[in-house]
């Protein structure tokens, strides 16, 4: 039993000792600002109500998946669709960001949560009371571009 137990550390110190140390900062202000900039893009969009400009976040090549509520959505061309069936309903939205948090978890992967609020205004120009939502944001750096891979944003009851 303790020649397994040496065995079975000797192997982990070894495969320890191949993975690669990257160093890097995880609260570097240069990912942070990129990823703010992002996002405060897709908010203008968002508030243009332009499912192009709020969707640019996560061109490329992998895929997009989009949570809110109960629904998932997959693939970015899917998504384009339902925001832009969702706007074709609107005339403009308002949305500020209250509270926002970026976690820089490896060299190539970041979340940003936020908190937010806002009103949207239909096409015969009735406006929302202010809705409060929440958001989480996963990007990966993908050819040294940071890029959306995951969304999730929940309606505050």
């Amino acid at each position: 039993m303790r020649v397994l137990m040496m065995v079975t550390f000797a192997g982990a110190a070894l495969l320890a000792s191949c993975q690669p140390s990257v160093e890097f900062d995880p609260d570097d202000p240069a990912i942070v600002a990129t990823l703010e900039a992002i996002v405060d893009e897709a908010m203008e969009g968002s508030r243009n109500v332009d499912a192009d400009r709020v969707l640019a976040m996560a061109e490329g090549e992998g895929e997009l998946t989009f949570i809110t509520g109960d629904v998932m959505l997959s693939g970015l061309d899917y998504i384009r669709e339902s925001f832009q069936d969702t706007y074709a309903g609107l005339e403009r939205q308002s949305n500020t960001i209250v509270e926002k948090r970026v976690r820089i978890l490896s060299p190539n992967v970041a979340i940003l949560i936020a908190t937010s609020e806002g009103t949207y205004t239909d096409k015969a120009g009735w406006t929302s009371e202010l809705v409060g939502m929440g958001h989480t944001i996963v990007f990966v750096r993908e050819d040294g571009d940071w890029r959306v891979r995951h969304a999730h944003q929940s309606i505050a009851p």
